[in-house]
């Protein structure tokens, strides 16, 4: 079994539940105070009653409104799925048991907050295994949003249990396709896709032959930056830029006499070319536009993608409503012939519409079809926006070594995260015929100045192991030999710090699976993982 440590670049405090709310088979109520939500979920098991009895912890949310309970959700005969509407987070709960039934119904008190944002959505791992005692906590910055129940034991009844979580803050709630629609009013009928531009003689739907060259590890972008820009504002661009060089093989370098580049200008609107067009190309970042995910959305572009919704597979995952959009408009929801690289499709990319981008009535004219999806973004690259350059790019060490794995069964693991990265998620599949697993351990920036070491092993074969770091160190790296004697493998784990980095409020995840079981675990966002623990079951390997 594996158990991961976590720690959070944020402090939380919350308001402690005192007993259980329930009797086992009796009715649970479980209501935050006002301006709280859920933070804390503990249950525990009886054999005796084939029940769980549930008490919950709640912490600071804002001034709540708009509370409504869902409709009751049984787990008789199915599993437990619900989900809050977007932008909500749960504050409640209600459970009644059904004695003939032997199975409990729910609702679920889903709360919003003016201008309160979802986004970095995450599923938890299964948090128990049956008739087991569980705490799970919501990590700092986060909330709860949904709760779903697995393999539901046929003797006792008894369920595994995940939940979802989004980071949520206060802000600004337009996206940033929609600010850049905001921006380019005056140069609308210059663009397409609202930001776009395009050439009569030009191909606008493919670009399969407008890669930035790539020399030996990194991909050279030479780039100028215009005169017209004030030195805070140029800060601004630099700052966005690092977060390619942070997050990707791309390098964006300074001009010199390179016959291709990206000339970025102070002119009228957000927009950009897709793709290297030859020669000087510009990039314009006029009023408006100098926040750095609109400085990172032009230069997506100019790296050759088009937006989200344009995928080739957008109608499997939205719905576009041509009544709402604005008349002569409609060319902006074309479906495009994309190369999607394999990379699952992104509600959250910054390179998504907003749901009435182009409205002209003030109703959506893009739908999720997933209800729980929150589109569009505010902030900067997604996880997938980054896995889609680094695939476009080729870009080696910021890719699993062997497709999607980082090694092969029955060989030595080595996965180092790239210079200034620490590890952000963990997938691990078993396979039975070889008593081994295969790996993938991805990676997020952290700093680009960081000092590492490497541990020594940690554990003999058939062995446990507890490995933690130390103050103000972060995972960016794990290397396990094999051994097909032992059917086992021995671990070392490459830790990371950085000038002016603390860790604080650390906290230890529940157990991320048992023995054999297959799991995918991703660090939560504005935390880094900071120590493993595991456990070694000889009979399963």
């Amino acid at each position: 079994m594996w158990t991961f440590i976590v720690v959070a670049v944020l402090l939380t405090a919350g308001l402690a539940a005192q007993d259980y709310g329930n009797r086992l088979r009796g009715i649970l109520r479980h209501a935050c105070p006002d301006k709280h939500a859920v933070s804390q979920i503990n249950s525990s098991y009886s054999a005796t009653d084939q029940d769980r009895q549930w008490k919950f912890e709640c912490k600071a949310l804002g001034s709540t409104s708009d509370c409504s309970w869902s409709t009751s959700q049984d787990s008789y005969d199915t599993e437990l799925r619900y989900h809050c509407p977007v932008n909500r987070v749960v504050a409640g709960v209600f459970s009644d048991f059904d004695m003939a039934q032997g199975a409990r119904s729910w609702k679920f008190l889903c709360c919003s907050v003016p201008n309160f944002v979802t986004s970095e959505c995450r599923k938890s791992p299964l948090v128990n295994y049956w008739s087991k005692d569980f705490t799970w906590r919501l990590p700092a910055g986060h909330f709860l949003t949904g709760v779903q129940t697995q393999l539901k034991n046929r003797d006792t009844g008894d369920h595994r249990w995940s939940f979802n979580y989004c980071k949520g803050k206060t802000q600004d709630t337009q996206t940033v396709n929609s600010q850049i629609l905001r921006a380019n009013k005056p140069v609308a009928n210059l663009v397409v896709e609202g930001d776009v531009i395009v050439s009569n003689t030009r191909n606008a739907r493919i670009c399969s032959d407008c890669r930035w060259e790539k020399l030996q590890a990194t991909v050279q972008v030479p780039f100028i930056v215009s005169d017209s820009f004030t030195s805070a504002e140029k800060d601004q661009i630099a700052k966005a830029i690092s977060a390619f060089h942070m997050s990707t093989c791309i390098r964006f370098v300074a001009h010199t006499n390179q016959p291709d580049y990206i000339s970025i200008v102070k002119k009228s609107g957000c927009w950009s070319w897709v793709g290297r067009i030859g020669m000087s190309q510009e990039v314009s970042l006029g009023a408006g536009c100098l926040q750095s995910g609109i400085i990172q959305h032009e230069l997506i572009h100019a790296l050759g993608f088009w937006h989200e919704q344009s995928r080739s597979d957008r109608d499997a995952f939205v719905k576009i409503n041509l009544a709402n959009i604005q008349d002569g408009q409609e060319r902006n929801f074309d479906r495009l012939d994309t190369n999607n690289l394999n990379v699952p499709y992104d509600y959250s990319s910054l390179m998504h519409y907003a749901p009435r981008d182009f409205s002209k009535n003030g109703e959506d004219t893009i739908v999720a079809l997933d209800p729980s999806a929150q589109i569009g973004q505010r902030e900067g690259m997604s996880e997938k926006d980054i896995l889609k350059i680094n695939k476009l790019y080729v870009c080696t060490d910021y890719l699993h070594a062997y497709n999607e794995w980082d090694n092969v069964l029955e060989n030595t693991l080595s996965r180092t995260c790239p210079t200034g990265q620490a590890v952000s998620g963990i997938t691990s599949l078993y396979n039975s015929e070889k008593n081994d697993r295969l790996w993938a351990f991805s990676c997020k920036a952290l700093n680009r100045q960081t000092t590492c070491q490497w541990s020594s092993s940690l554990n003999n074969y058939w062995e446990p192991f507890n490995f933690n770091c130390g103050g103000g160190k972060v995972i960016s790296g794990a290397y396990a030999e094999h051994s097909r004697l032992f059917k086992d493998r021995r671990w070392r784990f490459q830790c990371c710090s950085s000038p002016g980095f603390t860790t604080s409020n650390c906290y230890t995840e529940t157990h991320i699976n048992y023995f054999q079981e297959y799991f995918s675990w991703t660090v939560p966002s504005d935390h880094f993982l900071t120590g493993v623990q595991s456990s070694f079951d000889r009979p399963s390997g």
